[in-house]
């Protein structure tokens, strides 16, 4: 009986040195956890702010553009197919949500094809678009 016992408590301080391992283990763990954690919140917030200010820059370039186009009467000098054209922005920019809005709504006009006039070209069929642009 007493070497069960024996063997019984030997037992019991095994567990227990496992235990108390595994709880050192655990929590070596969850503060691992909590610091990569922090690092990504603080990441997280310098992205956000970046964001935040890319977008500011946006809707500050956005306001200005749309004034420019706002104030009419800004002539667009067009290469289509070989036919130079010249309309106004507004013109272009109706109707809303269309390609040619989206070409000229002042966004991308500077990565539009420019012949050596500077025009800005399209390579459409100039009898078919004359009807849609002018």
């Amino acid at each position: 009986m007493e070497s069960s016992n024996a063997k019984l408590k030997s037992l019991m301080v095994q567990l227990h040195t496992r235990i108390d391992a595994a709880k050192s283990a655990f929590d070596e763990a969850a503060a691992e956890l909590e610091r990569q954690k922090a690092e990504n919140d603080k990441r997280h917030k310098v992205k956000m702010d970046q964001l935040k200010e890319e977008r500011r820059k946006w809707e500050q370039g956005k306001g200005a553009t749309g004034k420019s186009v706002a104030s009419g009467g800004q002539i667009v000098n067009l290469n289509v197919g070989g036919e130079k054209i010249s309309t106004s922005r507004n013109t272009l920019l109706q109707p809303e949500g269309s390609l040619l809005a989206t070409m000229f709504s002042g966004k991308i006009d500077n990565n539009l094809a420019k012949d050596s006039d500077g025009n800005i070209f399209l390579d459409y069929d100039p009898v078919v678009s004359r009807n849609l642009i002018i």
